[in-house]
């Protein structure tokens, strides 16, 4: 079962805020953070990510806050969540001590590996803005 980690459902959750507020408003994290009942310290974490790969910006002071950079409709969801998970999202069924995959051993790793590569695929052909409309 594909689980999807706290810094990715944040970061979903943050890019989605400032979706809906593109070339509206700057957007503060702790109006976010408020209103999904998230951690704000966690939730800069994740801004500061999304920040270093170029998403987001961030304008300080008291009218400040956060906002995309780009087009929502060029934004694709495969992109943010790279951007914010630190694992991959279907691994091998057997791991060394070290962690490692047993590729030589494990008789469907290849199988999820494959998978993975086509959900990775399918993800990347979503837009921010389609992601938006419903939520």
């Amino acid at each position: 079962m594909m689980h999807v980690s706290r810094s990715e459902d944040y970061a979903l959750i943050l890019v989605q805020s400032l979706t809906k507020a593109y070339k509206k408003r700057l957007i503060p994290l702790s109006e976010i953070a408020k209103k999904h009942n998230l951690s704000l310290l966690f939730l800069r974490n994740i801004a500061a990510s999304l920040k270093r790969v170029g998403f987001i910006t961030a304008i300080e002071g008291r009218k400040g806050g956060y906002k995309l950079l780009k087009d929502p409709k060029s934004i694709q969801l495969g992109n943010i969540i790279e951007a914010s998970s630190k694992k991959t999202f279907l691994s091998c069924c057997q791991k060394t001590k070290d962690g490692k995959c047993q590729a030589k051993t494990c008789p469907h790793g290849f199988s999820l590996r494959r998978l993975q590569n086509q959900f990775l695929e399918q993800i990347y052909h979503i837009k921010l803005s389609e992601i938006t409309k419903n939520a």
